[in-house]
């Protein structure tokens, strides 16, 4: 399945989550941002596409599309290739509008659409977020929160799967256990919306 992930706010956590699926469960990448660095630091399994490009290619294997915090031509034929889009943000105001112009934006598309709230601490925030987005769009749009973790954080900065670092034993499966399971999760809420 391909998979689309974006947000025209940056910070949110698109490069965070596309890393860990792309290595903890074998999709490959396209990273459509040029000021990302997954294609850099995944060079083997992600294509960076110049901003330039007006067309992207049709994927031959399941992929993820990272795209960068703005609107760009190559969304919709991202999305149109794609099983799902995953739009993540931070459940905080100075993010809402720009979740909000983002499903504006894809909601016409009639694909489905996952939320990501990532880095959530409140489950308040959450709730109320859910509600202006779901005000917005006139229906429902599911939910699936991150919470705040700094073991993700570390799986990004030593460039491996969460899942690679629960499996090394000792003290640090236990510590990064919990941020697997919330991976190994979403990828199987992902999995759900595979047609």
């Amino acid at each position: 399945m391909n998979i689309t992930i974006v947000n025209f706010k940056g910070g949110v956590g698109k490069s965070m989550i596309a890393h860990q699926l792309i290595t903890g469960f074998g999709f490959r990448g396209c990273e459509v941002d040029p000021y990302g660095s997954l294609s850099d630091r995944l060079p083997e399994q992600v294509e960076k596409i110049e901003i330039q490009e007006k067309q992207l290619a049709q994927p031959k294997q399941a992929t993820i599309f990272d795209f960068g915090g703005f609107d760009d031509v190559k969304l919709d034929q991202a999305v149109a290739y794609s099983d799902l889009v995953i739009i993540p943000f931070i459940p905080t105001l100075e993010t809402i509008q720009g979740t909000v112009d983002t499903l504006v934006r894809v909601a016409p598309m009639n694909k489905p659409i996952l939320l990501v709230p990532n880095m959530s601490q409140k489950e308040n925030d959450i709730n109320d977020a859910k509600f202006v987005f779901d005000e917005t769009l006139g229906f429902e749009v599911e939910m699936f929160a991150l919470p705040m973790s700094v073991a993700l954080q570390t799986a990004i900065n030593e460039n491996c799967s969460i899942l690679e670092l629960s499996n090394q034993g000792g003290i640090k499966a236990y510590a990064y256990r919990k941020s697997a399971n919330l991976i190994r999760d979403l990828h199987e809420k992902i999995r759900e919306y595979n047609s």
